[in-house]
């Protein structure tokens, strides 16, 4: 007795590839401008097989971005959580910002989430709760680092915690305008170096020392 044929055609793609491929469309477009079309282009999907796959443009957005932040959380977490030198783990946090934000042969891709939806905010109030989000994330992530520092003596014990933090956040906001609108990567590196040196500085870090 032969076998039935199984219904339905097999999934013919990477889940993977095709979100990181739609990414690569929202960054170089921009949310608005990126359509379903170049979507399906990009990841070499039907639209249909696009909605079934991944749901609406926003939720291939959201997923994409998810992907993104997943894949890159833990280098940068490394950097900033493990490396035992302050100055250097916010160095080398900020190069590994740098490097997404341009691409490889230099092309300026900006943050998969600054850079793409932040002028759709303001009318859309999915999109604008989507960017609070993120810059609430990087604010608290700068924060913890710092309050880490104050605690371990590596910075002054009264620091205002939530403002270097801010300071922080707000260079790496300046990174992907910068890296969007064209700067080349090694400019890009020496801004991130001096204002994390200007950020330690007013927060009084020791260098390598504790502070008593």
């Amino acid at each position: 007795m032969k076998a039935k044929p199984s219904r339905g055609r097999p999934r013919e793609y990477d889940p993977e590839q095709a979100l990181a491929a739609a990414l690569g469309e929202f960054r170089r477009r921009g949310y608005t401008a990126t359509s379903l079309d170049h979507l399906s282009d990009a990841t070499q999907m039907a639209r249909p097989s696009l909605y079934a796959a991944f749901g609406n443009k926003l939720e291939i957005y959201r997923k994409a971005v998810r992907q993104y932040s997943e894949q890159s959380a833990e280098r940068r977490r490394h950097a900033l959580f493990e490396e035992p030198s302050l100055q250097k783990g916010l160095e080398d946090y900020f190069e590994e910002i740098v490097g997404a934000y341009v691409s490889k042969d230099g092309q300026p891709l900006g943050c998969p989430i600054l850079s793409v939806i932040s002028g759709e905010a303001a009318a859309d109030p999915e999109i604008g709760a989507e960017l609070s989000a993120a810059v609430g994330k990087t604010d608290g992530l700068f924060r913890r680092r710092m309050a880490i520092a104050a605690e371990a003596g590596e910075i002054a014990a009264d620091a205002d915690v939530g403002g270097i933090a801010a300071m922080l956040a707000a260079l790496q906001h300046s990174l992907a305008l910068r890296a969007r609108a064209g700067t080349r990567r090694p400019e890009l590196s020496a801004i991130a170096r001096a204002h994390v040196a200007l950020a330690l500085k007013a927060a009084g870090h020791a260098g390598g020392e504790t502070r008593k």
